[in-house]
């Protein structure tokens, strides 16, 4: 029997496929990016032979457009938008993104059939939320702790 590792029989092989070239885009593929790929990996069930495959990936990176056209016509407009969105949020782990992270996002997300409007909206939402999170951690590292003052009546 014939394990599938097409498009078309697991769109999510290939959405971690596709993982894999935007982590490599700038040229490191870190501990953390490694480990959100493998998590969103847990998150499904693959057989041995998809997890060759990206294996396989991670030691020889693929055409990254290939591999969108492939599987564009198995997702929808939502799941490529989510798909897009899961690259940015990749790309940004440390808090910063590469311009090649970039390209490589807009390059996967025009394969896939998005107009780069959509895509920058998508970017943007997802910069608003890094910076959101990074204005809590702020507040919370500038916190003084109260020290025993008596309070007048």
């Amino acid at each position: 029997m014939k394990e599938g590792t097409d498009a078309a029989s697991h769109p999510k092989l290939y959405e971690i496929r596709l993982l894999i070239c935007v982590a490599q885009a700038d040229g490191y593929l870190d501990d953390e990016e490694m480990e959100r790929i493998f998590r969103q990996v847990n998150l499904d069930i693959f057989t041995v032979r998809e997890r060759q495959v990206f294996h396989d990936d991670l030691e020889n990176p693929k055409n990254p457009e290939d591999l969108a056209r492939e599987v564009s016509p198995y997702l929808s407009e939502p799941e490529k938008m989510m798909l897009v969105r899961k690259m940015f949020k990749l790309a940004t782990l440390d808090k910063e993104i590469a311009q090649e992270e970039v390209t490589m996002v807009y390059l996967i997300g025009r394969a896939l059939g998005l107009i780069d409007s959509k895509i920058k909206e998508i970017e943007t939402w997802v910069m608003e939320g890094i910076n959101w999170l990074a204005r809590w951690e702020n507040i919370v590292r500038t916190v003084q702790p109260l020290k025993n003052k008596k309070v007048s009546s």
